[in-house]
């Protein structure tokens, strides 16, 4: 193992950041991993404490085959924010930007630096696309401290073959996105994982840290006509809720993660296990997502549990009002049919705060769109 020191430009004096990054192996597919980038989601980076002594028995062994990146903490920005003992964590403190989103690659300008370049051989393609992403990542701009978080974490992990993103929900059952042009290997990935949810997007449109990876790819093949050996697969894990954190829940999703590594050629000599499932398996695209919101203030109560599936009109949840003369509720019901599979967390809620989402089997919004911002 080698791990090196990314330093980050200091926000004030006396301030100084940095990305550490850990890297197995010396071939030449790269396999990228990192937690955190939302700082108020913890259970990845337990789960990468994991996965990181496991790397290193591994790579002792002999059985790491080709190169991981791994990337322990991928947000000391936002791991930073504290108010009054509270993590924020979510939004960049000076912009306000999300610290998942924005970072996503002009393909504009990568079309102008490759298509004269790309030829009938796939596997040159490949290394044309992978150095010229590279190089756009070192020499992304941006003034803020946020821009040189992303340039750091992109010039790392934008040439790799395979690249999970981990995050969390509030309380949810664990569910895993990827692009829809990649089902097979996305739905492999959640297998190994024992996720019942798999949610399959449109990288086309507005994309997080793990589109930003795929969309560059998708976007060159449909204005070339040109081919390409392995292009890059990008998925973002969800580990069910913000306070699932503990050494089972991270041994597991960390064997899961190892058999994936097996499947695909990046480690040997495993014999890890796909995870068993939990509940019903349910693969869907993004846009079929109903994300339910609040329609008044007060404290949410919920009547039915993840993992049940919803007929449309069901009662399942209640806002309790606090400002009535007398104890008053209003009634939640399912605006659609399928399986509620996350829940907020907070409990006070009010107009527009998100109260669960449910998986459908009908589009709900636009194709292309992220649930949420």
């Amino acid at each position: 193992m080698r791990t090196d020191k990314i330093k980050l430009p200091a926000p004030a004096p006396g301030h100084d950041r940095a990305l550490t990054v850990h890297h197995f192996g010396t071939g030449e597919r790269k396999a990228y991993l990192h937690a955190g980038l939302h700082a108020d989601e913890w259970p990845g980076l337990l789960v990468l404490q994991h996965l990181l002594q496991r790397l290193i028995e591994l790579e002792a062994q002999g059985q790491v085959k080709e190169s991981i990146v791994l990337v322990p903490y991928a947000n000391p920005v936002g791991m930073n924010q504290r108010l009054f003992g509270y993590v924020p964590g979510r939004y960049d403190a000076v912009t306000g930007q999300n610290f998942n989103r924005g970072m996503s690659i002009d393909s504009t300008a990568l079309l102008d630096q490759v298509r004269d370049r790309l030829g009938d051989d796939a596997t040159t393609n490949d290394r044309i696309m992978r150095e010229t992403l590279h190089e756009m990542a070192q020499n992304s701009g941006g003034e803020h401290e946020i821009q040189a978080l992303h340039r750091a974490l992109l010039s790392q992990s934008l040439d790799a073959h395979l690249m999970l993103d981990l995050h969390c929900d509030d309380e949810a059952l664990p569910h895993v996105f990827y692009g829809d042009h990649q089902r097979e290997t996305g739905r492999q990935l959640a297998d190994c994982l024992g996720y019942p949810v798999r949610l399959e997007e449109d990288v086309r449109g507005i994309v997080a840290f793990d589109g930003t990876h795929t969309q560059p790819w998708v976007k060159v093949a449909e204005a070339t006509g040109a081919p390409f050996a392995e292009p890059c697969f990008a998925a973002t894990l969800e580990l069910r809720g913000s306070t699932a954190v503990s050494d089972e829940l991270a041994r597991r999703d960390a064997d899961g993660i190892l058999a994936f590594l097996e499947q695909q050629g990046y480690i040997t000599g495993v014999r890890a296990e796909p995870q068993p499932q939990e509940h019903d398996t349910v693969a869907i695209n993004v846009d079929q997502v109903r994300v339910v919101k609040s329609e008044a203030n007060g404290i949410v109560t919920y009547h039915r549990q993840l993992g049940e599936h919803l007929q449309a009109g069901d009662h399942f949840a209640d806002i309790v009002l606090l400002d009535q003369d007398k104890p008053e509720r209003i009634a939640i019901t399912a605006p659609t049919s399928g399986m509620l599979f996350t829940r907020t967390v907070d409990y006070l809620v009010y107009p527009g705060s998100t109260l669960g989402m449910i998986a459908s089997d009908k589009r709900q919004i636009e194709p292309g769109r992220q649930l949420s911002f």
